[in-house]
C-alpha cells in the first residue's frame, strides 16, 4: 500500500484511479473495487480494479447504486459481501461512491481503514494537481505581464503589432505569427514575426485574412487540427491544405465584447503544435493586451483618419446589432413622436364653469314684523303666485280694528255737529274720517303684503326660514331668493394662456361635477375683457349658452368642467405647447 509510489507513477487521472483501486483490492483481498459518480441517472466511472465489472453485479446492488447513496450500505448478494459507501474529499468539493465486494465481510475497523486510504489518496492527488496547475499559472501570468509591459512601451500601433508577433513567435516556437486588424469590416494583415512590409494583395494574404475572419465571426478559437468549441473551420482547412498541411490556429482579439482583430499562429506539419493549455494561455494574453492595442490603433494615423474612425465607431454602436431592445424602443419613440407631429387631433380649451341665470329675485320684508308661517324651503321648485311664507297679521288686525272704531266715532261726531249747526267742528270731524280712511288703506296694504308669493316660476336658492319662525324681521331684509331655470348659462373661468384661442360662436361640451357622465352642448357667447386675478392665476370670465333645453335637476351655482373645441392641431403640439411656452418664457427667446 505504497501511496507515494502511486502518486509518482504518473499524472494521468485514469491511471491514478486504477492504481489506487488496485492497491486497495490487493491489500483488502477484494473481488471488485470500483469508484463512480451517479448524476441524474447516468453513471460516470472514475476507475476500477482488475476483474471488476459492475454489469455482473446482482440487480439489488445495481438498484442501490443507481438510486443514489447518502450513507453506507452493507449487502450480501450473489454469494459476495457488498459495501457501497459515499466518500467526499474535504476542501475539494469532490464526492463519489466506492463499491467493493469480497467473499467474506469486512470488519468495521477494516472498512474505516479502507475508507481513509482511498480518501487520503484522492485528496493527495487533487492537491498535487492543484500545485502543478498553480505553478503553470504563475509562469503564464509572468509571461503575460512581461508581454503587456513590452506592448505598453510601444509608441505607436505598428510598433506594438510588430513586438506582439515577434514575442509570440519566440514564446510559442511558431513558424509564423500574424496579426490582422479589421478595417471597414474587412480583415487586413498588419504585422508578422518575419518582419518586412505586409502585402494584402497576394493569394496567401487573402487566404490568411479569410481564416482570421472565420475566427472573428465565430468569436472563438479556430484551427487545424480542430479545436473544441469551433463549429466551422473550413477556411483554416483550405489554408492548411494549400500550405503543406500546416497546423494553424486563429484567435480573435476582442475588447468590450467587440472583435477588432485576430492573431494566427502557424506550425509546420509533424510538429507538436499548440496544446489546449497553450491556447487558453494565449487567450488570456490577447484579452489583456487587446485594450492597449485598440487604444494605440485609435491614436494612430493623421487627425482626419482618427476623427473618421471615432465617428464610425459611434455610429456602429448606434446602428449595430447590439442592444437591439433599447434601439427598437428608441426607434419606436422617434417614429411615434414624428407621427404625433403630423397626425392632427381636436384641441380643446378646458375651463371650470359655474351655472348662472339671468332672472333672479330677492324677496324682502315689506315692513318690520314677525315670521308667521313658511310654506317652501331652499331647493323647492315653485310656481308663479305660489304662497311662500306669511308674516304675523295680529298686530295689523288690531290696528285696523282700532282705526275703524275711531272712524265710526268721527262719523257720529260729524252728524252730531251738523245737527247742532257747528260747522267748524263738523269740518274737523270730516278731516278725522279722511285720516282714518288713509290709515286703513295703509293697514290693508300691509295686510296684503303679509303673504309673500313667488313672482315667477323658479327655484328657491337662499332663505332657510324654518328655524326662524316667530323671529322678527326688519324692513328690506332679504328673506328668500328665487332664480329662474329656463334662462341659464355657464360662466367659464378661462386661463389667460388660453383666452386668445377662443372666439364667439365656438362649440363645446360641459359636464357637471355631480354627474360627469352627462355631456351638454354649449356655444361660446362673450367674455369680459377685464381679467380676474386670483391666487391660482389670472382668468377671464367667458359666457357659454346651452344649446338644448335645461334639465330639471339643474340648479344655479352648480359647477363642472367645460371643453371648447378650437380646431385641429398636431397631437405633439396639443400636449407639448404649454411646455414649449414655459421654456420660451424662461429662456427668453
Amino acid at each position: 500500500m505504497n501511496l507515494s509510489g502511486i502518486l509518482q507513477g504518473g499524472c494521468d487521472p485514469a491511471q491514478f484511479w486504477n492504481g489506487v483501486l488496485q492497491a486497495a483490492a490487493d491489500d483488502w483481498r477484494l473481488r471488485q473495487c470500483v469508484a463512480l459518480q451517479v448524476e441524474e441517472g447516468s453513471v460516470k466511472l472514475f476507475g476500477e480494479s482488475e476483474g471488476s465489472n459492475l454489469r455482473t453485479a446482482p440487480p439489488g446492488v445495481r438498484k442501490v447504486i443507481m438510486g443514489g447513496v447518502s450513507e453506507l450500505k452493507d449487502l450480501e448478494e450473489g454469494g459476495l459481501f457488498w459495501i457501497i459507501q459515499p466518500l467526499e474529499i474535504i476542501g475539494s468539493g469532490m464526492s463519489f461512491t466506492l463499491v467493493t465486494a469480497r467473499e467474506t465481510a469486512l470488519a468495521p475497523d477494516e472498512q474505516v481503514h479502507l475508507k481513509n486510504f482511498v480518501e487520503s489518496a484522492v485528496a493527495a492527488f487533487s492537491a498535487q494537481r492543484k500545485a502543478e496547475a498553480a505553478g503553470k499559472s504563475l509562469g503564464e501570468i509572468s509571461r503575460v505581464v512581461d508581454l503587456g509591459l513590452i506592448i505598453g512601451e510601444s509608441a505607436h500601433f505598428g510598433e506594438a503589432a510588430s513586438r506582439l508577433c515577434n514575442e509570440l513567435g519566440t514564446e510559442l516556437s511558431a513558424m509564423r505569427v500574424t496579426l490582422g486588424w479589421r478595417k471597414k469590416g474587412i480583415m487586413e494583415l498588419i504585422s508578422t514575426n518575419h518582419g518586412g512590409r505586409m502585402r494584402n494583395d497576394t493569394e496567401t494574404a487573402g487566404a490568411l485574412a479569410r481564416a482570421m475572419d472565420e475566427a472573428a465571426e465565430q468569436d472563438c478559437e479556430v484551427g487545424i487540427p480542430s479545436i473544441k468549441g469551433a463549429e466551422i473551420n473550413r477556411q483554416h482547412k483550405v489554408f492548411s491544405e494549400a500550405h503543406a498541411n500546416c497546423q494553424i490556429v486563429s484567435l480573435p482579439l476582442r475588447t468590450a465584447g467587440q472583435v477588432h482583430g485576430a492573431v494566427t499562429v502557424e506550425y509546420p506539419q509533424g510538429e507538436a503544435g499548440m496544446s489546449q493549455e497553450r491556447i487558453d494561455a494565449l487567450r488570456v494574453v490577447l484579452d489583456l493586451i487587446g485594450p492597449q492595442l485598440v487604444t494605440l490603433q485609435e491614436k494612430s494615423g493623421w487627425i482626419g483618419a482618427r476623427v473618421w474612425r471615432s465617428v464610425r465607431r459611434h455610429f456602429a454602436g448606434l446602428l449595430g446589432y447590439r442592444h437591439t431592445g433599447w434601439k427598437l424602443a428608441g426607434l419606436v419613440l422617434i417614429l411615434g413622436f414624428g407621427i404625433c407631429c403630423i397626425v392632427p387631433m381636436t384641441h380643446r380649451v378646458k375651463a371650470p364653469f359655474l351655472l348662472r341665470t339671468e332672472a333672479s329675485a330677492d324677496l324682502t320684508s315689506p315692513f318690520s314684523g314677525y315670521i308667521d308661517t313658511v310654506k317652501a324651503n331652499v331647493g323647492d321648485m315653485v310656481k308663479k303666485g305660489q304662497l311662500l311664507m306669511t308674516l304675523d297679521r295680529r298686530e295689523l288686525t288690531m290696528q285696523k280694528t282700532e282705526l275703524k272704531a275711531e272712524r265710526d266715532r268721527s262719523v257720529s261726531d260729524t252728524r252730531r255737529y251738523e245737527a247742532e249747526g257747528e260747522l267748524s267742528q263738523m269740518k274737523l270731524s270730516q278731516l278725522a274720517i279722511e285720516q282714518a280712511d288713509a290709515k286703513l288703506q295703509v293697514i290693508d296694504y300691509r295686510l296684503a303684503r303679509t303673504e309673500i308669493r313667488a313672482p315667477f316660476d323658479g327655484v328657491i336658492v337662499e332663505g332657510d326660514l324654518k328655524e326662524r319662525l316667530s323671529s322678527p324681521t326688519q324692513v328690506g331684509e332679504v328673506l328668500l331668493r328665487i332664480v329662474e331655470i329656463t334662462d341659464t348659462y355657464g360662466e367659464l373661468q378661462v386661463d389667460e394662456r388660453d383666452i386668445h384661442f377662443l372666439e364667439q360662436g365656438m362649440d363645446g361640451e360641459m359636464a357637471f361635477t355631480s354627474r360627469p357622465e352627462d355631456k351638454f352642448q354649449v356655444s361660446l357667447d362673450t367674455y369680459e375683457p377685464v381679467a380676474v386675478v386670483k391666487e391660482t392665476g389670472t382668468y377671464f370670465r367667458v359666457r357659454v349658452t346651452v344649446t338644448g333645453s335645461p334639465e330639471d335637476w339643474w340648479r344655479p351655482g352648480m359647477s363642472g368642467v367645460c371643453k371648447v373645441d378650437i380646431g385641429k392641431r398636431p397631437i405633439a403640439w396639443v400636449y407639448l405647447h404649454r411646455t414649449w411656452e414655459f421654456v420660451r418664457i424662461k429662456l427668453w427667446f
